[in-house]
Formats: C-alpha cells, structure tokens, sequence
C-alpha cells in the first residue's frame, strides 16, 4: 500500500514523536511505501509546559518527510491536503491526541473525506489527560468526519465512543514496544559512575515527562516507608517536570529521603537517554490515571523488570517475562512492600522480554492496512 503517516518526528521532542517515527519504519519494513508529513509547528511557546518542544540533537530517520503541517495556519493545511493528493495514497494515518489540533484535524479530516482519500485515526489519548470542560466539544468537532479509528486501549475506546459518531467503526490493539535507544556500550559499573548513581544500590527508574497524573509523589511516599527500612533502594527520575517541580522537592525533603532520589529534571535526550535504562534495575510506573504509557514499552525493550500500577496494564503488560510485580492504584503501602521485595535482587538475564518486540507491531500493523469501511457522507 501506499501510506501517508502523519505526526511530530524529531526533532520535535516526546513519546508520540518517538512512536510516529517507529510506525512509519515498521510499515516500511512490512513492505508498504510511505510517505510521512510531520509539523512545521506544533504548539506556541506559551502552551507548551517544557523548556522546548524540539531538541535539535536527534533528527528522524525518515530522509523524505515533509515538515508541512501546523495547527493555526490554513495555508498549512492547504499545502499538506495538496501533497497528500500528489502522493495519491490508500491509507492515510491521522494521529489524535490533543484538542489543541481540533481546527486543522476537522479540516483536514472533511477534506479527505470529500475526496474519498481513506483515513484510520489513530488515538493516543481520546481526551487529554488534564480533561477540561471544553474538550469533549472540541473532539466532536475535530472528528465528526472519520468513521475509522485504532486506539491502543479499552479505556480509550470507551471514552472515544462518546464523542465520535455512532456509525464509525473502532479497533482496539495494544501500545507496541518502542525500539531501544542507542546503545551506549559501557557496563553498568562505568554507567552508574558517568550518571553519578550509587553502585551498589537497587537503582529504580521513573522515565519521562512529570505530570501529576503519572502518581510521583505516590513513589515517593513509598521511598519514605523505605527509608525508615533502610532499604537499599535508589530513585532515578530522568524527565523534564510539567509540574511544580518545588512541590516534588519539598515532598522529598519532608519526607528526608534526598540520599535515596536523584533527579535529572530535563529533557533526556535520545543519545542519553538509553544510558538510564542501561544503568537501572527496574522501572517504576505509579500512575493514577492514563491508558498506555510509551515509557513503559521502552524499558520492555530494555527488558527491566516493571512495577506498574493497575491503572495501566494491557496483554503486553500483563504477558510480559522478563518479570512484572502490580500493585493497587495510589497504595503507598501496597508499592513499598513490591519496592522492597525487588530490592538487591539481580536483574534477569537479557532477553528474555525481548522475544515479543517485533510481534508487538503486529496487530496495530495488520488494523491499520486492513480495508477501511467506506465512509458515510
């Protein structure tokens, strides 16, 4: 097939960046031609928590792509329906995510229509996470001209089925395994010494942006119930903070737990970034809320032993053989007991996670190339 996939590729920074990117190579690698259209801007500065939403360290991998599209300028949107008509595809894969893209998305979502150009939207979040009281409206309009979607979790195909019409028809797959960042060829002695993280220390990794949604100040907590254990356990939190970063810092100083955290509060860039998952024992994911989380499957691909709370398990998840300890959401209690079973236990042989990386992409591959319904005008 001819495939248009379009998304944020790097530079721009985050997990639908990285995941856009590793779509479009593995439908390449599946045999299809594709062509991927990323943003020529994404959001303004002023909506944008972090420091920048690009880092200009990584570049994408994908020589022909088109940095075209953006979510204000109708110019934009005009030039990237144009280049999807030159490109004349049977497929056209639409990211959703945010509803700050709501006008370009309705746009170009009606104009496709019109010309009866196949589209499936793929759903990362139905509804953002910080859901406000406008954004269910604001969904509606930006997909009432699709009928085809892929979501890579129940919870976000019972939230989508809310707002999209009636007729459209959703698959629900799971959120594949990302590929691994490159390799940095120390040894975990020489990577601890190089990041500064104790050597003889059960090293547990928290990886990504910070938003309270995540449960960080749950982990936290839980530290302070090992502290009082003397546990021989240390926290990395490798990520830029979308939150009160003071907040977390009292927190850790309340609870005098700053000998057992290190906190590397920036954007983790991708040549370093694999050095953390290298470095660590397990990786901790304490979320309150979500439905997938790409920081998860990054460290599947690094096979670290996951603690993960049940907020956001799928069958990957729960399958997953290179070991898996849950615990209740928001159970402080319930994560430090998990915490301090895992303690100064060795971390299991590599690859034994690994045997599912490439079948992961296997069903999202297979909804995506499917025939689409015909769409209802």
């Amino acid at each position: 097939m001819k495939i248009v996939v379009i998304g944020p590729l790097p530079p721009y920074r985050g997990g639908i960046s990285h995941f856009t990117q590793a779509l479009a190579v593995e439908l390449g690698k599946a045999g299809h031609e594709v062509l991927a259209i990323s943003f020529r801007k994404q959001y303004p500065k002023l909506l944008y928590p972090g420091k920048s939403d690009k880092d200009y360290s990584q570049k994408t991998e994908l020589e022909d792509a088109k940095f075209i599209f953006s979510p204000l300028t109708p110019f934009d949107w005009a030039k990237t329906l144009k280049e999807i008509k030159r490109y004349s595809p049977d497929l056209v894969v639409y990211p959703w995510w945010t509803t700050f893209w709501s006008p370009a998305t309705a746009w170009l979502l009606k104009k496709l229509s019109n010309l009866n150009i196949p589209v499936k939207v793929l759903v990362h979040n139905a509804l953002p996470h910080e859901e406000g009281w406008l954004d269910k409206q604001l969904t509606k309009f930006a997909l009432k001209s699709a009928r085809n979607f892929i979501t890579m979790a129940e919870k976000e195909t019972n939230r989508l089925v809310a707002v999209v019409n009636p007729l459209s028809a959703i698959e629900t797959t799971t959120h594949p395994i990302y590929a691994q960042f490159p390799k940095s060829g120390l040894s975990k002695p020489e990577l601890r010494k190089k990041l500064g993280l104790p050597q003889n220390k059960t090293i547990a990794l928290f990886f990504g942006f910070v938003r309270p949604y995540k449960g960080l100040k749950v982990l936290l907590d839980a530290l302070g119930l090992l502290e009082k254990d003397k546990a021989e356990l240390h926290l990395v939190v490798a990520g830029e903070f979308w939150d009160d970063k003071s907040e977390y810092e009292r927190q850790i100083a309340d609870l005098g737990i700053s000998d057992m955290v290190t906190i590397r509060a920036d954007y983790i860039p991708d040549a370093e970034a694999g050095m953390y998952f290298e470095a660590a024992d397990i990786f901790v994911a304490p979320y309150l809320d979500g439905s997938q989380s790409g920081s998860i499957k990054l460290a599947m691909g690094y096979n670290l032993p996951l603690v993960v709370s049940s907020a956001i398990t799928d069958s990957l998840i729960l399958n997953y053989k290179s070991g898996l300890s849950l615990f209740e959401v928001g159970d402080v209690e319930e994560l430090a007991e998990v915490l301090n079973s895992l303690c100064n236990k060795s971390r299991l042989e590599e690859g034994l996670g690994g045997d599912f990386f490439d079948e992961s992409w296997y069903n999202l591959l297979r909804f995506l190339t499917n025939k689409t319904n015909q769409i209802s005008k």
